[in-house]
């Protein structure tokens, strides 16, 4: 999917686990903080940096009346600290010559965004991913509820570069099953 630079709509009910499979292909659960609360670095970060590193994707979630300054400021906000750490994990600390630091030659290092709560974009929003699309050359997933993939349809200059549309379902009793033995206990 990254690596294919597509856009794609994930959708479908609330608890099916949309939102979780997005977290845990972003790192982003491991990475959050460190991400959030841009601050001193430690040791124990290298982890993150490496996490980072192999999923070279951003999870973003507007809030609900983001803006279009907003969500651009964020998005490259997210970005701009993801290169860093990954960059971290590629040119460690005492290695770096001039040329060896890639991101800050302009290097994007991220292949994928993955904008989840999605329905919550209005149109300027949408078409300010459209473009970070065409010029980053860079893989989109936008995550919501049924209905996005008709929401977005009625944008044709975003809609006409959508390469998949994937329904989330409800696991079945033999899926529900099959997690369960194999994984209640973590």
């Amino acid at each position: 999917m990254r690596r294919g630079h597509t856009i794609g709509l994930c959708f479908g009910s609330a608890g099916v686990g949309k939102t979780l499979s997005a977290r845990r292909y972003a790192h982003y659960e491991k990475a959050h903080d460190l991400l959030t609360y841009w601050g001193p670095r430690s040791d124990n970060d290298a982890k993150i940096y490496a996490a980072l590193n192999r999923s070279r994707t951003v999870l973003y979630t507007p809030s609900v009346l983001t803006t279009p300054r907003t969500l651009k400021d964020e998005l490259t906000q997210a970005i701009t600290r993801t290169n860093m750490c990954i960059e971290q994990h590629l040119v460690p600390p005492g290695t770096a010559t001039p040329e060896a630091w890639g991101w800050r030659h302009g290097r994007n290092y991220v292949e994928l965004i993955i904008v989840d709560e999605a329905e919550r974009l209005r149109p300027a929003a949408l078409e300010l991913l459209r473009d970070r699309y065409d010029r980053d050359d860079i893989a989109l997933i936008l995550i919501g509820m049924p209905g996005l993939e008709k929401q977005f349809s009625h944008y044709p200059q975003f809609y006409s570069r959508v390469g998949f549309a994937h329904q989330y379902r409800p696991l079945g009793q033999d899926e529900l099953l099959f997690v369960l033995e194999r994984h209640w206990r973590s």
